[in-house]
C-alpha cells in the first residue's frame, strides 16, 4: 500500500497519498481518536513453536509470537523479554503527558490538545499519534512554523515507544521517519512493563520544546528580519557551491537563483530576505536532485537524501552562513 499506510485519520486536510479518513474537527476522547485511526484493536503474546520432521514440537521458551486479536496477524517474532503495548495505551499516553482529559465541546470549541492524526502503519506493525504542540510559531507574522508530538510504538522492534517533538507532520511511514528524523527533542524507551509510567520523564523533553520553540522562533525571525540582496544570494551560492563549468553558473547556482526569483514557495514577502535565500537553498537540494532508477522508490532516495544526504548537509552549510554573514 502506499507511504505504507495501513489505516489513519486526517485532520481537515487530506494527505498527500490521499489515503484514510478526513476528519472535520479534532477527536476528543480515547476511543474516537482509535476508531479513527484504525486502531482500535489488541496485541497478543503467542507461543512460538517448532515441530520437527517426526512430528515432536518444541516451543522455543525465549521467543514470543506478537499478534492482532481481530485479524489473527502475526506482527512479529521478539524475544522473550519484550513487552507488547496496546494502541490503547499510546493514546492514552499522549493525554497523561499532556496533563489532559476527555471533554465535550457542545459548543464549537477546539479541545486543548489537537489531535492532527493517527496512523496504523505496515500492516498494524507501526502505530502513530500526532498531536499539534499547544504553541504555534509564526515567523515575522508572515510564515508560520508548527512543532508537533509524533507519539509512536512499534510491534515489530522497529521503533521504540517514545514521543517526539517535530516540524513535520506525520502522514506516513516517509513522513514519520523524517520527523523522527528532524525532532528537536525526543523521549523514547524500551518496550517494557513500566514504559508507559515514565510520564514525568517525558514530560521534561516537552519542557525542553518550549525552549526550543522560543529559541527557534528567535533565529528565523533574525533571518527573515534582514534584507539579503539577489547579489548576495550570487555571492553565497558562488561561495557554498563552487562552480566547475565554463558557463556563470552551475545547473545548481542557475537552479537556486531560479527559485529565489519565482519559487511560489517563497512570498514576495520574504524573497529579499535571509530567510527567502535560505528557503531557495534548501527547496533546491531537496527537490531539485535526480535520481537513477532501480532499487528503492524515487520517494525512498529522496527521504534519505533529505535526512542523512547532501540535502542535509547543504541546508545546514546554508544557515550557517546566513548566521555568521
Amino acid at each position: 500500500m502506499p507511504a505504507d499506510v495501513e489505516n489513519m485519520f486526517s485532520v481537515r486536510q487530506a494527505a498527500w497519498h490521499g489515503l484514510g479518513s478526513i476528519l472535520p474537527k479534532y477527536p476528543k476522547s480515547v476511543q474516537e481518536i482509535l476508531v479513527a485511526a484504525g486502531l482500535d484493536w489488541d496485541v497478543v503474546e503467542l507461543p512460538v513453536t517448532v515441530t520437527f520432521s517426526d512430528g515432536t514440537v518444541v516451543t522455543a521458551d525465549d521467543r514470543k509470537g506478537i499478534g492482532r486479536e481481530t485479524d489473527h496477524s502475526l506482527l512479529s517474532i521478539m524475544g522473550g523479554g519484550y513487552q507488547p503495548m496496546q494502541p490503547r495505551e499510546l493514546v492514552e499516553f499522549a493525554f497523561s503527558l499532556l496533563d489532559a482529559t476527555e471533554y465535550d465541546f457542545d459548543m464549537g470549541e477546539e479541545p486543548p490538545i489537537l489531535f492532527e492524526t493517527g496512523l496504523s502503519l505496515a500492516g498494524g506493525r507501526v502505530n502513530c499519534l500526532l498531536t499539534r504542540v499547544p504553541k504555534d510559531i509564526r515567523i515575522g507574522g508572515i510564515d508560520p512554523v508548527e512543532l508537533y508530538l509524533a507519539f509512536v510504538t512499534s510491534h515489530d522492534g522497529s521503533y521504540k515507544f517514545g514521543v517526539h517533538a517535530t516540524p513535520v507532520r506525520v502522514v506516513c511511514r516517509n513522513t514519520l521517519n523524517a520527523g523522527l528524523r528532524q525532532a528537536v527533542q525526543s523521549w523514547s524507551t524500551k518496550h517494557t512493563a513500566g514504559a508507559v509510567t515514565s510520564i514525568d520523564e517525558a514530560r521534561r523533553t516537552l519542557q525542553l520544546t518550549w525552549k526550543y520553540a522560543d529559541a527557534f522562533e528567535e533565529a528565523m525571525n533574525q533571518l527573515i528580519e534582514t534584507e539579503f540582496t539577489r547579489r548576495q544570494f550570487e555571492a553565497m551560492v558562488k561561495d557554498l557551491f563552487p562552480n566547475n563549468e565554463r558557463a556563470p553558473f552551475s545547473r545548481e547556482q542557475y537552479g537556486m537563483l531560479g527559485l529565489l526569483e519565482s519559487s511560489p514557495a517563497i512570498g514576495d514577502d520574504i524573497r529579499g530576505t535571509k530567510y527567502g535565500a535560505f528557503n531557495a537553498v534548501t527547496e533546491w537540494w531537496d527537490w531539485g536532485t535526480r535520481f537513477n532508477e532501480g532499487g528503492a522508490s524515487t520517494e525512498e532516495k529522496r527521504t534519505v537524501h533529505q535526512l542523512f544526504g547532501p540535502a542535509k548537509k547543504q541546508a545546514d552549510r546554508a544557515l550557517a552562513y546566513l548566521s555568521s554573514n
